[in-house]
């Protein structure tokens, strides 16, 4: 396999963790360690960051299209039995990363950037509804960590040396608040659902993909204040607006980006825009 991940030396041998739980936090610690470190994700479980992990090195190009995903390598790799691998190979599956036959194995699922754009064109369009939604329904008490988050994200914008993961999850935790605070359980459900099962949550918890610089992290905060301030005023045309249009500059940094790691190209007409 062309991408296969490096082996460590310390890794234990196999053994089933779900009957020695040393063993299992050693096996996390394994995805968590520099070079394949998952920032803000801990709580998260072995399968859940081994799937992140892996998915993470699919978008960045390091598997490639047919490349075979060996449940004992991966399993070596990070200390734990073929177990976990199953379970993260599932959610491999469910996201469209992975394709698996029985007796033939798990390979790697052609996908290509201009499926990131459209996953992208989605979410802007559901984050604008819920945007419009809390502007026009929810609660004061139920925006009242969004707005908390906004500030947050300005004070980080205004640091010079912010790191840009923590920026980016950050911007994360302050969409999620909003389209949790929003006053609509459906919309809240499906961003949530799509963040799970798409590539969405992946791009965000590896290479910095967006907010490298400081001006790119100024422009997000404006951004984030904007639908905010729409959001306090009651204007759901304006939250809506400008919801969708910091989506747009965060999907063109990210399609950049990505092009740049993997050589690949992307249909501009894709790049879908308000007006």
């Amino acid at each position: 396999m062309s991408a296969s991940p490096p082996r460590s030396r310390s890794a234990p041998p196999p053994a089933d963790t779900a009957d020695d739980p040393a063993l299992e936090a050693r096996a996390a610690a394994a995805v968590r360690r520099p070079g394949g470190r998952r920032r803000g994700v801990h709580t998260r479980t072995l399968p859940e960051q081994i799937a992140d992990h892996l998915s993470a090195e699919i978008l960045n190009g390091a598997y490639k299209t047919g490349d075979r995903i060996r449940e004992q390598e991966i399993a070596d790799h990070y200390g734990t039995s073929r177990g976990p691998v199953r379970e993260a190979i599932r959610a491999l599956e469910k996201r469209g990363m992975l394709q698996f036959t029985p007796r033939r194995g798990a390979f790697v699922m052609g996908f290509s950037l201009d499926a990131v754009a459209d996953q992208f064109n989605i979410r802007a369009m559901l984050m604008g509804l819920a945007a419009r939604h809390a502007a026009v329904v929810a609660e004061p008490s139920e925006l009242a960590t969004f707005v908390a988050r906004v500030a947050t994200i300005e004070a980080m914008a205004r640091a010079p040396d912010t790191d840009p993961m923590a920026f980016a999850l950050a911007s994360g935790r302050t969409g999620a608040s909003l389209s949790r605070g929003c006053g609509n359980p459906h919309l809240s459900m499906l961003l949530r659902d799509l963040a799970e099962l798409s590539l969405w949550g992946v791009i965000w918890r590896d290479t910095p993909l967006d907010f490298t610089t400081a001006a790119r992290r100024r422009e997000t905060a404006e951004g984030w204040r904007r639908v905010s301030e729409a959001i306090q005023a009651r204007d759901g045309a304006a939250a809506e607006r400008h919801m969708r249009a910091l989506m747009a500059g965060s999907r063109d940094q990210v399609l950049d980006s990505l092009a740049r790691l993997r050589g690949d190209a992307f249909d501009p007409r894709r790049l879908l825009r308000d007006g």
